[in-house]
């Protein structure tokens, strides 16, 4: 960050806070800092970063206060610097405001120095919960589908199957994971996100064509695992399995959770 934008940023955020007990700063303030017009708009991105939020266990009733205000109908809420840093990373990145602002906010936090590296982590974050949210939805409508408990390992391996070419086992070998947790954790933001594509469609197949017994949830699982593989082949011309394993996401939660006792510990007032 240059000096230029230090000396923009510093007045505009620092000077906005507000100091009782533990500095913060409102919703509605901080939303002209970030370069949004619409306070409507903006409470859809506090909401996407108060669920991230709680996904790291970080108390929302902490962060995100709401205060006595309304704007535009909307709750005014006391933020904290963590809090800002949160809306900051879900706001809109072609805005200059929330490019400078991430970046002030970060610096801030010695566990999340990259801007950049840190709005991955986010959309990593994201798209982990809503897999999981979503596998949890599969496995409820193949169970009323007539899946049997211990039939569940050969239908989800029926997924891996369809969209690897080879068992989840021979995943874990091919891509060199040796470690205990889920593969899932240590998938980087495509391959998740091709396998949420996979999961939810598996979902709605299984849904649609009113798909009955282990054979045919399986073989659903196979094909709909199968076009999401070639679909992927096609946009980047890499199947799923050669795409390299990253940072254990879990891994990111703690370093997340480390930058908000240290901005909270920065804020604290004596």
């Amino acid at each position: 960050m240059n000096s230029n934008e230090d000396q923009t940023i510093l007045p505009l955020f620092e000077d906005a806070a507000y100091d009782e007990g533990m500095r913060h700063w409102l919703s509605s303030d901080f939303m002209r800092f970030l370069g949004y017009a619409n306070y409507s708009s903006f409470a859809q991105v506090i909401n996407k970063a108060m669920g991230v939020c709680a996904s790291l266990g970080v108390d929302i009733s902490e962060a995100f206060v709401p205060s006595q205000h309304r704007t535009e109908g909307k709750t005014v809420y006391k933020l904290s610097r963590f809090a800002c840093f949160l809306v900051a990373m879900h706001s809109d990145e072609r805005k200059d405001e929330v490019k400078r602002a991430r970046i002030y906010l970060a610096a801030f936090a010695s566990s999340v120095i990259d801007a950049t590296a840190s709005e991955e982590s986010f959309v990593r974050l994201e798209m982990r919960n809503e897999l999981k949210d979503s596998e949890k939805t599969l496995s409820g409508v193949a169970q009323s589908a007539g899946l049997k408990p211990h039939e569940f390992g050969i239908f989800k391996d029926a997924g891996f199957r369809g969209m690897y070419n080879m068992s989840l086992n021979d995943l874990k070998n091919r891509k060199g994971f040796a470690g205990k947790g889920t593969l899932y954790d240590f998938m980087d933001r495509t391959e998740l996100a091709g396998n949420f594509f996979r999961v939810t469609q598996t979902t709605e197949r299984i849904r649609t064509e009113n798909c009955r017994g282990l054979n045919k949830l399986a073989a659903t699982a196979v094909q709909v695992g199968a076009e999401i593989r070639q679909m992927m082949i096609k946009n980047s011309g890499t199947p799923p399995e050669s795409i390299p394993l990253v940072e254990d996401v879990n891994v990111v939660k703690r370093r997340l959770k480390g930058a908000h006792k240290e901005m909270k510990r920065i804020d604290k007032i004596a």
